[in-house]
């Protein structure tokens, strides 16, 4: 225990010694720090008595007139503690009780000191909340991000930047889904835990149920229970649906994310990447200043239309690899070894082409853009093309990442089925990612699913690029981190 944690536990203990409470369940809060701010004139007129609640910030004793800065959500204010005003033993318990850190509620009405700084004149104070530990004294210019996703809730209380994104992120999710509703589409919510693990390509979490005496695995998509509302009746659904992947962590993946999902019947691709356009347009107008972000040293512009690219054009004008003329596993692995591209431990064609793709074109389209129309084998829930070597798909991609999946929804449950059997032989040479044959869904399309175009969006990916963040931990608030012990984890947060 630290000598400053020590101190303010005796104060604490000092406090209930003279039967206060410092942990009282309610406030009598009758303004907002910003509406106090807003409204400063006309409760200067009025001579208002108002009372306010806020953390300690700083504090400054100047004889018998203390000045302290209080915070709550909406800003900061000055407050004055006056001996003359709250008398001399009262005035002399705050100093002897009362820290940077605690919470304290403010009676009194507002005044404008000697230097013209908007202030509350204390005529009454309350603690509403003692702390034990000191707040971090040097936070600002911290080089060790980690303790701020560590302690984000330290890293809030002194970076108004990581304010400001969680702010955002409200704003773009809640204009998303205005804009969702206006266009008729109803919010719905399906399982988390799901006995199969569908609707997307990628390793699970596995958990268990005691009761049933079953695994079950937190969901890495929700689309085929999605899907099987459509069957059921519904023609314009979506679900904002925290998923699950058990895969490596990077600025662009956390294993536990948020998407939105989308299905619309009798929809084509065509129709969702205008659908996207108009939701982009609406989401960059409301949120951002102007149209453009800076993004790793990159000026990213949202310029509509989107234009398109081929996934075939932009792969063959990286790597000079035409997908046209390389259909089949082994000749592509032959061609990417012979351009010396490690192919060790990647099965199946698509597995290939993903990779080549997220090597050796990816990285290279930095604005907003449509790539289109890929390889079907990567797609295996995706309709084909006339060209049945293409699927009926879509990704936006900014920066390198992929922020928005779209196709055209197989609908065909033969084809669906041999699809889920040539992703089942891929599981059995040992893919990890490959899909899994989930016999209910099959048994759903069979009674008929009407022609459907779907997408997903990455709302951490939207948000970090909207936002300038190069890190999708910089806009999730809790990121997933390697836990540490406890005897390692106890001092180093007073460190910095």
């Amino acid at each position: 225990m630290i000598p400053e944690e020590v101190a303010r536990r005796e104060r604490l203990n000092a406090l209930r010694h003279a039967d206060i409470n410092p942990y009282p369940a309610e406030s009598k809060r009758t303004h907002m720090i910003a509406d106090v701010l807003l409204h400063f004139s006309e409760l200067e007129k009025t001579d208002e008595k108002l009372v306010v609640c806020g953390r300690v910030r700083s504090l400054r004793k100047h004889g018998g007139l203390t000045f302290l800065t209080i915070e709550d959500e909406s800003g900061k204010m000055q407050v004055a503690i006056k001996r003359d005003v709250v008398g001399t033993e009262n005035y002399l318990f705050f100093h002897n009780h009362i820290d940077i850190g605690d919470f304290l509620e403010i009676n009194g009405s507002v005044f404008v000191t000697q230097r013209g700084e908007q202030s509350l004149n204390t005529e009454r104070w309350t603690l509403l909340a003692k702390t034990i530990l000191p707040l971090p004294e040097k936070w600002h210019g911290l080089t060790d991000t980690e303790k701020r996703y560590r302690y984000r809730y330290l890293d809030l209380l002194s970076n108004p930047l990581v304010v400001n994104r969680a702010r955002i992120r409200s704003q773009i999710v809640r204009s998303m889904r205005s804009f969702l509703e206006s266009e008729g589409f109803l919010e719905v919510e399906t399982p988390i835990l799901q006995p199969i693990a569908g609707g997307a390509s990628a390793r699970p979490f596995v958990t268990h149920h005691n009761t049933l005496h079953h695994d079950f695995y937190l969901r890495i998509a929700p689309e085929l229970y999605l899907k099987r509302l459509i069957v059921g009746g519904f023609e314009k659904i979506y679900e904002f649906a925290r998923c699950f992947r058990n895969e490596g962590i990077s600025p662009q993946h956390n294993p536990e994310f948020t998407q939105i999902e989308l299905y619309w019947a009798y929809a084509t691709i065509e129709d969702l990447m205008e659908h996207l356009e108009r939701m982009l347009q609406k989401i960059v107008e409301e949120v951002l200043p102007s149209n453009s972000v800076e993004l790793d040293n990159k000026t990213i512009t949202f310029n509509f239309p989107i234009p398109r690219f081929s996934f075939h054009d932009l792969i063959e004008t990286e790597t000079g690899i035409d997908l046209n003329q390389i259909k089949d596993e082994e000749a592509l692995r032959k061609t990417m070894k012979d351009k010396n591209i490690d192919v060790e431990d990647i099965v199946g064609y698509a597995e290939l082409v993903d990779h080549l793709w997220k090597l050796e074109a990816r990285p290279k389209v930095i604005q907003p853009t449509f790539v289109i129309d890929y390889p079907a084998s990567m797609k295996p829930l995706a309709k084909r093309r006339e060209d049945d070597h293409y699927s009926a798909s879509a990704q936006l991609v900014i920066d390198g990442m992929e922020v928005w999946n779209a196709f055209n929804e197989q609908n065909d449950p033969i084809e669906q089925e041999e699809i889920f059997e040539e992703q089942e032989s891929l599981r059995e040479r040992g893919s990890e990612d490959a899909q899994q044959i989930d016999h209910d869904f099959l048994k759903a399309l069979k009674h008929g699913m009407p022609p459907t175009a779907g997408y997903g969006i990455g709302i951490d990916r939207l948000v970090a690029i909207l936002t300038g963040a190069n890190n999708l931990k910089e806009v999730i608030l809790f990121p997933t981190l390697k836990p540490i012990p406890y005897e390692e984890d106890s001092d180093d947060v007073r460190d910095v």
